[in-house]
């Protein structure tokens, strides 16, 4: 099973009676481990034992009481967390096999960042993709894209075009999901487009020139236009690649619905 996920970041300071946990828990994880908490921490034999019995004794909980959470810090030194722990998280969706179109939608190109892997030598590999940005821009993208939508299907094209029509219309449905779920969290919060296992399936050379945000912006652009045979064009030549990468997965494995509903 690949997983691509979608996490926000809220603001330590909006976290209210927990901010003094997470406040101490950052303080201490950062001491431990010299880095942020994120999804791709590797942790090492027992170390992550070592890490609880300890975060136990500084907190002065038992360890089954122990909260977790990945963070964060941006350029000015500002904390923001995503809540971790065994039951439903409103801060974290995820899709089975793929990526969900309207994801794409909230992010522009040169959001585009890499996780790493050191291969020796000083070399590195970009070894999986994700994008990050505010909650404002995501929500003023996201906005953006429903209103090119609506003006594509309201023209004459959208008759003379079905397919394209209906496509569309599923992913301004998905849009209008997105916009609910974020529309939740503070306006200076990140969210955060993780590509996952989904990374694996993809070649080095895939990696780089990975570019769904930009293409996805392009069709519709087109379709806004009423160049509604380029915006077709573009939209095929994308979920082409995508079912490519798709047929990638290994066998017995099939796609599912994303859990943002």
């Amino acid at each position: 099973m690949a997983l691509s996920v979608l996490m926000t970041y809220e603001p330590l300071e909006t976290t209210g009676d927990k901010y003094d946990y997470w406040r101490s828990y950052i303080s201490f994880y950062e001491q431990f481990k010299d880095g942020p908490a994120t999804p791709n921490t590797a942790w090492y034999g027992s170390e992550y034992d070592a890490f609880r019995e300890s975060l136990s004794k500084e907190l002065g909980i038992e360890k089954h009481l122990i909260e977790e959470c990945f963070f964060m810090k941006d350029k000015n030194g500002r904390y923001y967390v995503t809540p971790v722990g065994s039951g439903a998280n409103p801060n974290i969706f995820s899709a089975e096999n793929f990526i969900p179109l309207e994801w794409f939608l909230m992010y522009d190109g040169a959001e585009k960042k890499y996780f790493f892997t050191h291969t020796g030598f000083g070399a590195i590999e970009h070894d999986a993709i994700y994008y990050k940005t505010r909650v404002a821009s995501a929500l003023g993208r996201l906005d953006a894209a429903a209103a090119d939508i609506e003006t594509f299907l309201a023209s004459p094209a959208a008759r003379t075009s079905p397919a394209l029509a209906e496509k569309l219309g599923g992913l301004g449905t998905g849009a209008e999901n997105l916009r609910h779920w974020l529309s939740g969290f503070d306006p200076e919060s990140f969210v955060v487009l993780n590509y996952g296992d989904i990374s694996s399936r993809m070649d080095r050379e895939q990696i780089k020139i990975e570019d769904s945000v930009s293409e996805l912006r392009s069709v519709l652009t087109l379709a806004r236009e009423g160049s509604d045979g380029d915006a077709e064009k573009v939209l095929a030549a994308l979920l082409a690649r995508w079912d490519s990468i798709n047929r990638a997965l290994e066998p017995g494995e099939e796609k599912r619905p994303s859990t943002l509903q």
